[in-house]
């Protein structure tokens, strides 16, 4: 199972690398034509849209390398099966807390649909595919987190406070 998540994982962070450079791309045209007087309507809002959308497809990516911020000043100090325990007990936390935020935001992306709900500018902007693609993310990033329970940092995924790996 754990393979089939990481090559879900890696599509989706490759998607959002791409996401990055058109989302880039959109900014930079915007400010090209605005010199020429002649602005590109609605980019930043647009420019938002791709931002959520790679923030929320990236999270599982970075739950799969334990690479979300945490502070570990007393996990890194105490005796190994503690540790451990403590992390499975964190990530039951996490798995809880994921759950929740899919239940509100699927719940929320629901009545965009059926609200047809929009961002007013020149051009009307439905939010709801954008909220959509962020259930998709935290869907992958769920998965992920569930399976994370089992399988805790292995030694030297977490740094240590002296700048070396366990």
């Amino acid at each position: 199972m754990q393979r089939v998540i990481s090559a879900i994982n890696a599509v989706l962070s490759g998607f959002t690398g791409w996401l990055m450079f058109a989302m880039m791309l959109i900014l930079v045209a915007d400010f090209v034509a605005r010199l020429f007087g002649l602005p590109l309507q609605d980019m930043a809002q647009l420019s938002v849209f791709v931002m959520m959308i790679v923030v929320y497809l990236g999270f599982s990516r970075c739950e799969e390398h334990h690479e979300h911020v945490g502070l570990e000043f007393i996990t890194n100090r105490l005796p190994d099966g503690m540790r451990r325990r403590l992390l499975q007990f964190s990530q039951i936390l996490a798995v809880l807390t994921v759950g929740l935020l899919l239940y509100a935001v699927a719940k929320n992306a629901g009545k965009a649909y059926v609200q047809n709900e929009a961002i007013a500018g020149a051009v009307q902007i439905p939010t709801w595919p954008t909220k959509f693609i962020m259930v998709l993310g935290l869907v992958a990033f769920l998965m992920q987190a569930i399976l994370n329970i089992a399988k805790p940092p292995e030694r030297g995924e977490v740094d240590r406070p002296d700048g070396g790996f366990e």
